[in-house]
């Protein structure tokens, strides 16, 4: 993205009147297509991937499934926990013995949520999964969503196999780089004059309203770089790798669960 252009959008977000961040409904969700539905974009590719094995493993061989939802904001009123009973419900996460696990992160304000299906609510009951969720919560304050997830995942997968009598097994990932091309950006004198008193400008408003979190926001999409952004050549998965999501099997919602 053009420097200027990227500027202009921060300065847009800033000062923009009226809400930016529209709530999410369970009704304005399109329908998984994986394990992890990362609507609010928070995970890299590589995060999303080794999650994607990790839950089709715990699907395959514990017959068990855990789905990850993360959204920006939650609408109006509604409470993460009926969000994500909602959610259950529509999506049926679990199989016929409604052996499933719903995790909810919601961004702003920050919330998130485990919720655990009758099936393996003897071994995920409330304090357990609550205990999973403040594990997760250093890593999500900070917004760094690809320590949360992962952390919290492991733990609830690990759970479930040893319950199942089963050692998760993984397979081996044939990865590959892509190789991308670096272009410098040439900016002119004007462009540079203009754009940081933009910034300048921008950090002093910041600083006179308290709003530290922000300005390591706005620093980080200046250098190219954000909370949860993926840029570059990443790994990859073959295509054979891919795992088997086949859809959610029929869960019901209710069986226990706990915020963090």
């Amino acid at each position: 993205m053009n420097p200027i252009a990227r500027w202009l959008g921060i300065v847009f977000l800033l000062f923009a009147p009226g809400p930016l961040l529209l709530g999410e409904s369970v009704k304005s969700l399109p329908a998984p297509t994986g394990y992890i539905s990362d609507f609010a974009g928070v995970l890299s590719p590589s995060t999303k991937q080794d999650m994607e094995v990790l839950c089709t493993a715990v699907d395959r061989q514990a017959h068990a499934q855990i789905a990850v939802v993360t959204i920006r904001t939650l609408d109006g009123d509604q409470s993460i926990e009926e969000f994500a009973t909602e959610l259950e419900d529509k999506w049926g996460v679990g199989n016929k013995d409604d052996r499933g696990v719903l995790m909810i992160l919601v961004m702003t304000p920050r919330k998130g949520r485990i919720e655990v299906g009758y099936g393996l609510e003897g071994i995920l009951n409330d304090a357990k999964v609550g205990y999973i969720g403040r594990l997760m919560v250093p890593a999500a304050n900070r917004g760094d969503y690809n320590t949360a997830v992962p952390l919290g995942v492991r733990q609830i997968a690990a759970i479930i196999a040893q319950d199942a009598g089963v050692t998760l097994t993984l397979p081996t990932h044939q990865y590959h780089r892509q190789a991308v091309e670096n272009k410098p950006v040439q900016l002119s004198l004007t462009q540079i004059v203009i754009g940081g008193g933009v910034v300048l400008l921008l950090l002093f408003f910041l600083v006179r309203t308290g709003n530290i979190g922000l300005i390591f926001f706005l620093l980080g999409n200046l250098m190219g770089g954000g909370g949860g952004g993926y840029r570059g050549g990443g790994r990859d998965r073959d295509d054979g790798d891919r795992g088997g999501f086949g859809g959610f099997g029929g869960g019901r919602s209710g069986g226990g669960g706990a915020d963090f």
